[in-house]
């Protein structure tokens, strides 16, 4: 089975970040070499109201946009970071710490707004600590989820992990099983195949209560609250910001059909779980600002990985209030 790591690592954590909290600026995201291991609660947001539809012709136009920016992205700059349809403001909009270089990477594209932000997202893989997944070469990352293809198991993460290759090991050290399949840039996901016995795979997600089941994969719609399971932040929730999201960790690094969150997320928590209730949602894929400034974050949606993968995600179980976890391999209940 996979091990979680329990809750008092993170408080602890928590103290390391409050004490150097005052060294970090509030304009500068986390570089995953020098992120803090925080569980903070994120920012009270009010929930956001369902987009307008657009007409077809609208959306037409700014799909075609769309595809523009995405052919462009073989030479976007590190500065632009995201874009997306945005059917409230009926345009598509182009996120950049260099607003002057937004607009010369959208020139000539109608219905484009630019957007300034004050950081850039950067994959949140880890090192050396606090792991719930690691490589023979201590980095880390997160479980997402547990899958089968056949008579093979599969846990899924996000694929700016996996594409190191290797073999992944679990919270204790012992071997989980070999890369199977890595996809970054463009899509971020990945599987590593649970080949050895001794793990076993349930459909649980780890909360800082207990464990909560999948039960299901219906995706969260604009507005709607989603929540994080990661190794370095623990479980804590936000709201869907955006779908659709295109976003460029630079140096080349270009993800398509990312959901954005107001979940914030630190180095280590990539690959971990985004749940709507009981419903799988996707794997961290990145995100900019941190625990400490109430950043955000994307995920790869699920449905995406399993059709295009002929996976089936493990479910089932109903809601279990307060289970006890058990840090003890080989009974997870």
């Amino acid at each position: 089975m996979l091990v979680r790591s329990h809750p008092h690592a993170l408080a602890a954590a928590a103290l390391v970040g409050a004490a150097l909290g005052a060294l970090l600026s509030a304009a500068v995201a986390l570089p995953a070499s020098a992120a803090v291991s925080v569980l903070a609660a994120p920012a009270s947001r009010e929930p956001l109201r369902a987009a307008p539809r657009l007409a077809a012709q609208d959306l037409l136009t700014l799909q075609r946009a769309l595809a523009v920016l995405d052919f462009r992205s073989g030479r976007v700059p590190n500065s632009v970071t995201r874009w997306y349809i945005d059917p409230a403001s009926d345009s598509v909009v182009v996120s950049a710490t260099n607003d002057a270089a937004a607009r010369a990477f959208a020139a000539g594209q109608g219905k484009v707004r630019i957007e300034h932000v004050n950081a850039r997202p950067v994959p949140l893989a880890g090192l050396r600590g606090g792991d719930t997944i690691t490589t023979s070469s201590g980095e880390r990352c997160s479980v997402g989820f547990n899958a089968v293809k056949g008579h093979t198991r599969y846990v899924i993460t996000a694929g700016h992990c996996t594409r190191l290759g290797g073999t992944w090991s679990g919270p204790d050290g012992s071997a989980i099983g070999p890369v199977a399949t890595s996809s970054f840039p463009g899509h971020d996901f990945g599987l590593v195949e649970v080949a050895s016995l001794s793990w076993e795979q349930t459909h649980d997600v780890n909360t800082d209560d207990g464990y909560l089941p999948v039960t299901g994969v219906a995706p969260a719609e604009v507005g709607d609250e989603v929540c994080l399971s990661g190794s370095t932040t623990g479980y804590h929730c936000g709201r869907v910001e955006a779908i659709g999201v295109t976003v460029n960790y630079g140096d080349g690094e270009v993800v398509r059909g990312l959901t954005r969150t107001s979940v914030c997320a630190e180095a280590g928590d990539s690959g971990g779980s985004f749940m709507s209730g009981t419903q799988a949602q996707g794997t961290l894929s990145g995100g900019s600002g941190g625990c400490l400034i109430s950043g955000e974050s994307y995920f790869q949606p699920i449905q995406e990985v399993l059709s295009s993968s002929g996976l089936t995600l493990i479910t089932g179980g109903e809601l279990r209030e307060n289970q006890p976890r058990e840090d003890q391999r080989g009974d997870d209940r």
